[in-house]
C-alpha cells in the first residue's frame, strides 16, 4: 500500500533526522495530534505541508513520489 509505504518513510527519515512529531508539528504550526493524524495518513496532508515538511525533515517530498524502481 502506497501509504502505508510514505507514512514508513515519513517515520523514519524523522528518526534519522532526531526530531519529534512536536519539532514536525511546530514546524508546521500545527497541534501535535494533528501531525500524527497527517504522519499515519500522508495522504492528508496538503502539497505545501509536505513540501514544507520535507524540508523540516532534510528530505525532498517529490522524490517519494518519482522514484524510479526499475532497475
Amino acid at each position: 500500500n502506497e501509504i502505508v509505504h510514505l507514512s514508513e518513510m515519513i517515520k523514519l527519515q524523522r528518526f534519522k533526522e532526531k526530531k519529534s512529531q512536536e519539532d514536525c508539528a511546530n514546524g508546521l504550526n500545527i497541534s501535535i495530534p494533528t501531525y500524527r493524524e497527517y504522519e499515519n495518513n500522508p495522504n492528508k496532508l496538503s502539497l505545501e505541508q509536505a513540501i514544507i515538511l520535507g524540508k523540516i525533515l532534510n528530505f525532498n517530498i517529490f522524490d517519494i513520489f518519482f522514484k524510479n524502481d526499475i532497475a
